[in-house]
């Protein structure tokens, strides 16, 4: 076990292949607990009066800071040498807390946190991010329905949520929002028949031990309706005269005229881009491509989750094509590349983002208009077509 002065610095750049605890030197007892999906949680563990180990996790970091993560190891030390048996007292204090929310009618929030845990362990959409900020279907419910989640869920009305959802404006202030409110509507819409042992969860056993008559949101309006770019019924893909205008700028280093506040060495952005033409990827795919999926050598791409239309994700490889192997082989961390890297990291390391800005810097120095991200994985199927791959 590692032993070092935690800081911020070290907690956020660690990564591991295996789970890893680190030992505060500074804080006795405390340590973080370094998960190779990117998860990290504050523990106690020391001897106690009797000579036994004890234990308790603290908490998540990102949920708390390092700062209050050392008062409460200092603390539990306290509580310990006082002779407490301080695992038991936090079992008990979490059983407690699970009585509590059984007894009394919850909120939206503590609903979500019940249902993330128990679903993080089989759904992808309920599984925490690389840097603990919570699970995608938990983002976009809090986002979308902020303004309920302090509310009992018995209290909130159908009339509530379509006027959140009718409401909603996206954090950048521009463009539609349709695509985010639908999925967050879906994610909420399944967990509320958990709540109310409905539908799927009807069986008994598969849904909440004390339902709750919480309301149905199928009968709500799904914004998703009818909107073309989220029905897939958009069918833009790029000529030959936008390729020839785009492709010069889809290159590493990004090029200066973009004018980006990323220094050029450290952006992949555009790069990525090209990538995502060059293999047909979702973003997605590609924000989260892994070193280790990559067996350049052979030329495959291993994806580990591939969306699909219907039926459950799959897996998939990939055949790349020489153009897309000679543009990895290219990338500034290919030469120290390790397997839990990711291809496509930020300046940070973590996964690629302010994508809106990199495509309008793209289609105004390229005079291109009327595109987006997803058009070039079109783009690519149309191209493929015509050469009848």
């Amino acid at each position: 076990m590692a032993k070092i002065e935690l800081t911020d610095k070290h907690i956020k750049a660690r990564k591991v292949v295996s789970r890893t605890d680190v030992t505060d030197t500074k804080e006795t007892g405390l340590l973080i607990r370094i998960y190779p999906s990117g998860k990290k949680t504050f523990a106690f563990r020391l001897r106690g009066l009797d000579g036994v180990i004890q234990s308790v996790i603290i908490g998540h970091y990102g949920d708390i800071s390092l700062a209050e993560a050392r008062t409460a190891a200092a603390d539990l030390r306290r509580r310990l040498k006082s002779g407490e048996n301080i695992t038991a007292a936090a079992q008990k204090s979490a059983n407690a807390l699970a009585a509590a929310l059984q007894a009394e009618v919850p909120t939206l929030q503590m609903i979500i946190d019940e249902y993330e845990i128990l679903k993080s362990t089989s759904r992808k959409t309920w599984q925490r991010t690389a840097n603990d900020k919570g699970s995608e279907a938990r983002r976009r419910i809090e986002c979308v329905f902020y303004q309920h989640l302090s509310t009992r869920v018995t209290e909130i009305s159908l009339e509530d949520f379509a006027h959140s959802m009718a409401t909603y404006v996206p954090r950048s202030g521009s463009g539609t929002a349709n695509g985010q409110v639908s999925r967050a509507r879906s994610y909420l819409m399944t967990m509320f028949d958990w709540v109310a042992s409905r539908n799927k969860f009807n069986k008994v056993g598969l849904g909440r031990r004390d339902t709750l008559d919480v309301v149905d949101l199928r009968q709500t309006y799904d914004l998703a309706v009818g909107d073309h770019s989220i029905l897939g019924e958009r069918d833009r893909a790029l000529d030959h005269f936008e390729l020839s205008r785009i492709m010069p700028l889809l290159v590493y280093p990004a090029p200066v005229e973009l004018r980006m506040k990323t220094p050029p060495q450290l952006d992949l952005r555009p790069a990525s881009l090209k990538f995502l033409l060059l293999t047909a990827a979702r973003r997605s795919e590609l924000v989260a491509m892994k070193w280790c999926h990559c067996r350049e050598t052979d030329g495959i791409w291993h994806k580990p989750y591939v969306k699909t239309i219907s039926g459950p994700p799959k897996k998939q490889n990939l055949p790349l094509s020489d153009a897309a192997i000679a543009l990895l082989r290219g990338l500034p961390n290919f030469a120290t590349r390790q397997d839990n890297d990711l291809v496509f990291p930020n300046a940070e390391g973590r996964g690629l983002d302010n994508w809106q800005r990199i495509t309008g810097a793209v289609q105004r120095e390229s005079q291109t208009t009327n595109w987006h991200r997803h058009d070039l994985r079109r783009t690519a199927a149309t191209i493929m077509k015509l050469l009848h791959v």
